[in-house]
């Protein structure tokens, strides 16, 4: 299988051990990623605030490169992934705005389609995949009681997104509990991690992070797993100033699944890629590996 890679610009210029997570374990499912020219996805949110229109035309561009190498697009970028989605939704079912973005296009040779299906790396791994093949591929299971955020970008709106149950996501855990850790439900579970408000309100952003991660600790788990760029910078940086801000004592692990997919399966430097992290946990040894 041949996927368009879109990492999205958070994980190649943040979070690029997240990138290689992603570029050494997809392989192992028979999938080559493919690099192309690619620019902003666009931001979802900021840039349809200014111009709908330059969005729209921005986000057709990235599709109609894939088109025209004859290539599905695999996100790893949740906000991307949104972004995405949704252009090709409105692509799709409105004439009149595709035949205006392919004037558009037509100055650079391209012309959108319709015809690249938008799939991110959580579809891929539990639709696609399959959560009896992932859990063949494991050699190292992570016993972590771990605590789930697939992140809103990914959720809502379910009716066009269609990854998840946006009121009782189930895939991440599904996919914790096929590398051998145990997913906690816990308060709040749907919550924002507050990101979406940041620029506009840094203190309610941060008394967002606070109860959503009040409410994690509450079940006492050993690390946070998500499948968002933006999610995991708001646990890993957002905690401490949360705890500046608010008095409180976050001091807790973040992970990109793939991460600890990469380490399950032990893959060639799985563990360089967790000595990247701020918050860091030892992971133990498994008790079939210790001989119990």
């Amino acid at each position: 299988m041949k996927y368009a890679f879109f990492p999205g610009c958070t994980i190649a210029n943040r979070l690029q051990f997240v990138e290689k997570s992603l570029r050494v374990t997809m392989p192992e499912f028979d999938v080559e990623l493919v690099d192309l020219p690619f620019a902003c996805c666009p931001e979802p949110n900021a840039m349809r605030s200014f111009c709908d229109d330059t969005w729209l035309a921005l986000a057709a561009r990235n599709i109609a490169l894939a088109e025209d190498v004859g290539l599905p697009i695999l996100t790893a970028c949740a906000g991307c992934h949104e972004s995405l989605a949704l252009a090709k939704h409105q692509l799709d079912s409105n004439q009149e705005r595709r035949e205006r973005v392919n004037e558009i296009l037509k100055q650079l040779g391209l012309e959108y389609k319709g015809t690249s299906e938008i799939l991110h790396v959580i579809q891929f791994l539990n639709d696609t995949v399959g959560l009896e093949t992932i859990s063949s591929k494991v050699t190292r299971p992570v016993p972590l009681r771990v605590v789930t955020h697939t992140g809103c970008h990914l959720l809502r709106p379910e009716r066009i997104l269609g990854v998840d149950c946006a009121e009782d996501p189930k895939k991440l855990d599904a996919l914790c509990e096929a590398i051998g850790m145990e997913s906690l439900e816990y308060m709040d579970k749907i919550m924002c991690c507050g990101a979406g408000v940041r620029n506009a309100d840094t203190t309610t952003s941060y008394a967002i992070l606070r109860e959503k991660m009040t409410s994690m600790a509450m079940v006492e788990p050993d690390a946070i797993v998500v499948f968002c760029p933006t999610c995991f910078i708001t646990f890993e940086s957002g905690q401490r100033i949360a705890n500046k801000s608010f008095g409180t004592d976050f001091k807790m692990a973040v992970f990109y699944f793939t991460e600890l997919l990469a380490y399950a399966m032990d893959l060639p430097g799985a563990e360089l890629l967790l000595a990247e992290h701020r918050v860091k946990i030892q992971i133990p040894e498994p008790p079939e590996a210790l001989g119990t």
